[in-house]
């Protein structure tokens, strides 16, 4: 396809067009300006009065967060307790989180964890599945553990179970 000089002049003067519109629109509601008439009225505007003389207002270009305490019938937030603001140092030491923040898990930790989960469970199946179960001391002798000691590792694997597998 072939693009001649008048077809990217036109776009060209497209552009140049959209600039300047684009300009004169965010200079028509840069600023609101306050000016008292001759009655003592006050008036607000965006165009400055020829007549009298006015002060340009510092006027907020977003919408405020809210920050009341007021709890709005039908909204999320119904709780008497959540999000309201407390009056004095006893009423601050009673507010609570309705519940306490979950932490958000990486990647890494939730590689981690999953491991642990896969471990915890093979060690769980061994225990079950092997009648006598042979364990290394620190100096690599071998031993036999015996039921009960059986038994505290297989409550210590449901517990890794319960605690690691989510």
């Amino acid at each position: 396809m072939y693009i001649n000089r008048e077809t990217i002049n036109q776009y060209i003067r497209q552009i140049a067009l959209f600039g300047i519109l684009s300009l004169t629109c965010t200079q028509s509601i840069a600023g609101i300006y306050k000016w008292v008439d001759a009655e003592g009225n006050i008036h607000y505007g965006q165009q400055r009065p020829a007549d009298a003389t006015s002060e340009k207002m510092d006027v907020q270009q977003y919408a405020p967060r809210d920050t009341s305490s007021y709890n709005r019938p039908g909204s999320k937030n119904t709780d008497e307790n959540s999000d309201t603001v407390a009056t004095d140092e006893a009423d601050k030491k009673d507010l609570q989180p309705a519940e306490p923040e979950k932490k958000v898990e990486t990647a890494a930790e939730k590689k981690r964890r999953l491991a642990a989960c896969a471990q915890a469970r093979k060690n769980l199946s061994t225990m079950l599945s092997v009648g006598r179960v042979r364990s290394k001391d620190k100096d690599g002798n071998v031993t036999y553990m015996s039921q009960a000691q059986k038994e505290e590792k297989i409550s210590q694997a449901k517990s890794l179970i319960a605690k690691h597998c989510k």
